[in-house]
């Protein structure tokens, strides 16, 4: 698992990325990691969400992660060609984007790689690092639990 951490002085605040290989082959990860509508299956700080749009799921999330009834609003793209979700989260408190993706590194062998780019509204600057440390905790979880979901597949 490699995870790297920078912060961005441009377009956003804080940048990091969580990548993990997983014995399995991308068409059964992405069969995992594609069912945007169990993403609280792996991603346990994500409530029961409703999604508004299926055509270009715009869904309204509740996070459990920092104040009681964080709701953020997402527009989610799915790319199957390219084995890629990314996310935009355009209101709440975190605004940015998270991409997740897949790359094969042989036959029954591939990578998943999830990259957040986002910024901490201002009302939570005295504990941006706490917020920060939990949401990399919570991707770090949720690679961990996509890999035993699509290896056990």
């Amino acid at each position: 698992m490699v995870i790297a951490f920078v912060a961005s002085t441009q377009v956003y605040a804080i940048s990091f990325s969580v990548s993990r290989a997983i014995s399995a082959p991308v068409d059964k990860v992405w069969e995992v990691i594609s069912n945007v509508e169990n993403e609280t299956q792996y991603l346990p700080v994500v409530e029961p969400m409703k999604n508004i749009d299926k055509i270009t799921i715009e869904r309204v999330v509740t996070i459990s992660l920092g104040p009681q009834n964080n709701t953020s609003h997402q527009l989610v793209s799915i790319y199957p060609e390219e084995k890629k979700i990314e996310t935009n989260f355009t209101e709440g408190l975190i605004t940015g984007t998270k991409m997740l993706k897949l790359e094969p590194i042989y036959e029954n062998k591939s990578e998943v790689s999830v990259i957040w780019n986002f910024d901490i509204s201002s009302g939570l600057n005295v504990s941006r690092g706490i917020a920060e440390a939990d949401l990399k905790q919570a991707t770090i979880d949720a690679v961990r639990s996509i890999t035993k979901a699509a290896e056990s597949l």
